[in-house]
């Protein structure tokens, strides 16, 4: 009945602990982080794959990536149309779970003490777990990486509670989520080794090693290795999946000399060290810039945890501690690029049991020596310390909230960080008419951010409006041209030129006072007014019209610059894309012994819009610039221009009216003096 009467109360504070842990990573997840950045409409995209009839047990893309948190992103989406809000939402409720693992690792390793380290070490380090700024951040980021802390959990908790009991079905539970763990993240490759050396301090403090301990390893190692297989397979049968984001990654370079990697090692260790309690990670979208991991309170009893540690070394809870705090900080120590962070979430577990060791253990030294010396003080000290404690947390609690949702929110850049105007630009893009043809003005409209909100909308035409403009010849169901000024102020101005019946019709969300997009809708039946100065009809192989082009004067100095604007139409369909050239020839060049003098080779648009996106009947108004040759000397110079393929520069074919190929399959624009050297 005594153990029943502690069980109730303790349970009523897990469950307290957990709901707090809740309304940390639920508050304001609609709207905090504030939308769907890179990484996480990635994982977006790749769930509504799953819901399209995909089972990937591997995504190859973006240096390759686990596939288990994006399968519960889509068990999330049909539950919840809004994305952005799902994918935080799946990755807080994994944050939550954690701190029920937690307590039950901690309660379960801590069970081998003795005084407050028995009673209270699993509900404080769930409790620490729940208020750490550290966790709540990753908690509600929306990364795959959150998994991770919450198996490390549930991994060291069936293996301390099998090696303490021999209970098989907990050796074959601590082995599933082994092999599901691979499919998490590429931190949690160092738990086997963790499950390893915890068997053996085990084994080591009991003295003993019988065949049923190694019965119980081999039943770990086999369901974990059953429930990796198909992954296994996936790496075997693509060679360079298992390794290549680690190997992207990596802080040391085979092609260095050994003491530069030894020093770059060196310092990723030291910065990783430090992030915990001295200086942070740097990256805005997941912290404060600079903020270390533990606020100075948590960080005083992580830092005592690990003396008290080291001076508990003999006992097997102590050594597992920080070996788990160094094998599953390994990660951050080794890779130089991302947040060192997100890399260590598998040791947070054990930073939190630490914590609890810091708190408890000097705290119940301190109590013992006064009731020993001074025992008509014991009960005020008890008092004492256990009000130093709660400070210490209720402060560590006001600080994550005021860190979180007051300082780090209010981060204007936030609105870069996690691309919402991108994600505003899909969720506009959505909800225009199917039929309606769609221009992006200069995101790429590829963005997950752009494909995820818009529903994976097809069609949509990204070009770069700072180097050109690309017009359909006539609008046949409305044309919707969706813009972003601070980037773009090229197509606003020139939109109303080439379709005077158009207009403004939409704007994005405010960003620094001005909206981040504004949208110019061209009506159905609408047809393009082009009108170039020079106007020409040029043929290349039936595929390329050139319609015209403008000159921005007719003579320059040497040095200056030739600013053209040229007028192609698409004539059919094109598989290639081909680079466009635009050269100053004259006498010959004493530097080349050839005649150019100036030249711009560029594929069309900067690269904005290859040919191999045009559509048949397409404008596209393309500007170049041509740097004149400061040694050029005087004399009249021929403009001309062309299309190559790379790389083999293969020009493409020019033809003229009678549809007879032209010599060197280049087009004379015109000629231009040049002022130059004497």
């Amino acid at each position: 009945m005594a153990t029943r009467r502690f069980i109730y109360p303790k349970l009523s504070l897990l469950i307290g602990i957990t709901l707090l842990a809740a309304f940390f990573r639920l508050y304001k997840i609609d709207s905090l982080p504030p939308s769907a950045g890179y990484d996480q409409a990635e994982y977006g995209l790749d769930a509504l794959a799953i819901l399209q009839g995909e089972r990937p047990i591997f995504f190859p893309t973006n240096l390759g990536r686990e596939a288990l948190f994006s399968y519960l992103v889509a068990l999330s989406f049909p539950v919840s149309n809004d994305y952005p809000t799902a994918i935080y939402v799946v990755s807080a409720v994994i944050g939550i779970l954690t701190v029920p693992a937690i307590y039950l690792v901690a309660d379960e390793m801590f069970s081998t003490e003795e005084g407050p380290m028995v009673r209270w070490g699993g509900l404080l380090a769930a409790l620490a777990a729940a208020i750490s700024y550290w966790h709540l951040s990753w908690s509600r980021l929306g990364m795959r990486a959150i998994l991770v802390s919450l198996f490390a959990a549930l991994i060291m908790y069936f293996l301390w509670q099998g090696l303490r009991t021999g209970r098989r079905w907990l050796f074959a539970a601590c082995g599933f989520f082994l092999g599901l763990s691979m499919y998490t993240y590429q931190s949690a490759r160092a738990f086997p080794a963790l499950v390893l050396f915890g068997s053996v301090c085990v084994w080591r403090s009991r003295r003993s090693f019988s065949r049923r301990d190694l019965l119980n390893l081999a039943l770990i190692v086999a369901i974990a290795l059953i429930v990796f297989a198909p992954l296994g397979y996936y790496f075997l049968t693509h060679p360079g999946s298992f390794s290549q984001r680690v190997e992207q990654t990596l802080v040391v370079d085979s092609s260095q000399a050994l003491s530069a990697q030894a020093r770059a090692l060196f310092d990723q260790t030291v910065r990783a060290l430090l992030v915990l309690n001295v200086r942070g990670d740097r990256d805005p979208r997941v912290t404060i810039p600079g903020r270390p991991a533990l606020n100075p309170f948590l960080s005083l009893a992580f830092l005592l945890g690990v003396g008290v540690s080291l001076l508990r070394i003999r006992k097997p809870l102590y050594p597992i501690l920080l070996v788990w705090l160094v094998f599953m900080s390994a990660p951050a120590m080794l890779a130089q690029y991302g947040t060192v962070t997100k890399r260590a979430l598998g040791a947070f577990p054990a930073v939190a049991m630490l914590i609890v060791v810091g708190l408890l253990v000097p705290c119940e030294g301190i109590r013992c020596w006064v009731v020993r010396r001074l025992p008509s003080l014991s009960r005020i000290s008890t008092i004492a310390l256990s009000v130093a404690v709660g400070t210490g947390l209720v402060y560590t609690m006001a600080a994550t909230y005021r860190d979180y949702f007051v300082t780090w929110a209010r981060d204007s850049n936030l609105f870069i960080h996690f691309e919402a105007g991108l994600s505003a630009i899909g969720e506009y893009i959505r909800e225009l008419p199917p039929e309606e043809r769609v221009y992006v003005s200069p995101p790429p409209p590829d963005h997950p951010s752009i494909l995820l909100l818009s529903d994976q909308r097809e069609g949509i035409r990204g070009y770069n409006g700072r180097a050109c403009i690309v017009l359909p010849a006539r609008a046949e169901h409305g044309v919707t041209y969706v813009v972003v000024p601070g980037e773009d102020k090229n197509s606003l101005n020139l939109l109303p030129w080439y379709f005077p019946e158009g207009d403004v019709v939409g704007e994005g969300p405010l960003y620094y006072h001005e909206p981040y997009f504004l949208a110019f809708r061209v009506p159905a039946g609408a047809e393009v007014q082009v009108d170039p100065s020079h106007q020409l009809a040029v043929n290349w192989d039936d595929k390329i019209k050139l319609l015209g082009y403008d000159l921005d004067a007719s003579t320059y100095k040497a040095g200056e610059t030739i600013h053209l604007t040229l007028y192609y139409q698409a004539l059919s369909g094109m598989n290639v894309s081909y680079t466009t050239f635009a050269h100053l020839w004259g006498q010959p060049n004493p530097a080349t012994g050839g005649p150019i003098w100036g030249q711009d080779d560029t594929e069309p648009c900067r690269r904005g819009y290859p040919t191999s996106s045009w559509d048949v009947g397409e404008i596209v108004v393309d500007n170049l610039e041509i740097p004149i040759s400061a040694e050029a000397p005087s004399g009249d110079y021929s403009v001309v221009i062309g299309f190559y393929q790379w790389p083999s520069l293969e020009r493409l074919p020019v033809m003229d009216a009678a549809s007879q190929d032209v010599a060197e399959n280049v087009v004379t624009l015109t000629q231009v003096h040049v002022s130059g050297r004497k």
